[in-house]
């Protein structure tokens, strides 16, 4: 079956589009229908579109859901502006990618979202802004079980600086650094969890932050139980690594799955 100009075009632009949901399939509808009104002349109309790439990123501007990540040395950059968009980025269905800029420091993460995909838990249209914004509504439920493992975190590492110094005389290394970034990261997933009832924060943003949190305190849990326990030893930090991954995926994906349903169910009832 062969294919037109226009079709490929927006195929392209479909490639490096962004937008979620009902959002992109109205970008790419009303492109469509604006080439097509130019359809004797179709050259002239995807010249005038410009690049398909640079068409996207247009788009992507428009609903601020867009911005290429800095990089050093071909690594993405965290460490500037656009924390919320890194976010938002961890559960993105609609994205492809399952590599994506992690949210704070050098490097990269995985982007559950897509993650759900692969794993057919969800089709890459099922999340519209909508769905976001509902989930968001009704986070509480994500928000309790996210203060699970805070509270783990907290204990494991106040058992961590109660056995400092016995960490120090097993490793013979002052253990005072970890416990200072233990401690941040202890607070970092306090203020995320925080954060997430903030009901002014983006919907894409605040659906992924009780994630994030749970995640943080998983890992920071994990440290601080081996450094109190065995402080030469790395089962407890290799177990919470692998717990980290499933604890991301879930808490975001349970809100959004519920609003899923609840969308359904109201278009059953009209």
């Amino acid at each position: 079956m062969t294919t037109s100009p226009i079709d490929d075009y927006i195929h392209e632009v479909d490639h490096h589009l962004k937008l979620r949901g009902r959002a992109r399939q109205q970008a790419l509808d009303d492109l469509r229908d604006a080439l097509n009104e130019a359809a004797d002349a179709i050259d002239d109309a995807i010249a005038l579109a410009g690049l398909p790439e640079d068409y996207a990123a247009s788009l992507n501007d428009q609903f601020a859901d867009s911005g290429r990540s800095d990089t050093i040395l071909g690594i993405p950059n965290s460490l500037t502006r656009g924390i919320g968009r890194r976010m938002a980025g961890t559960f993105n269905p609609s994205d492809p990618h399952l590599i994506v800029p992690r949210v704070l420091g050098l490097g990269w993460t995985l982007n559950m979202g897509a993650v759900a995909v692969k794993l057919g838990m969800l089709n890459p249209d099922d999340v519209d802004d909508e769905i976001l914004a509902d989930a968001a509504d009704h986070l509480g439920a994500a928000q309790l079980a996210a203060a699970v493992p805070i509270v783990l975190a907290a204990v494991a590492t106040a058992g961590f600086g109660l056995r400092r110094h016995e960490a120090e005389q097993a490793t013979g290394k002052s253990q005072t650094a970890n416990l200072i970034v233990a401690v941040a990261m202890n607070a970092a997933s306090a203020g995320l969890l925080v954060a997430s009832t903030d009901r002014q924060t983006p919907a894409a943003q605040r659906v992924t932050m009780p994630s994030l949190a749970a995640s943080l305190a998983t890992i920071t849990a994990g440290i601080s139980a081996q450094y109190a326990t065995r402080p030469k030893g790395q089962a407890l930090v290799i177990a919470a690594s692998a717990l980290m991954l499933p604890v991301n995926l879930l808490f975001s994906y349970v809100p959004v799955r519920a609003a899923l349903k609840r969308s359904q169910s109201s278009k059953k009832r009209r």
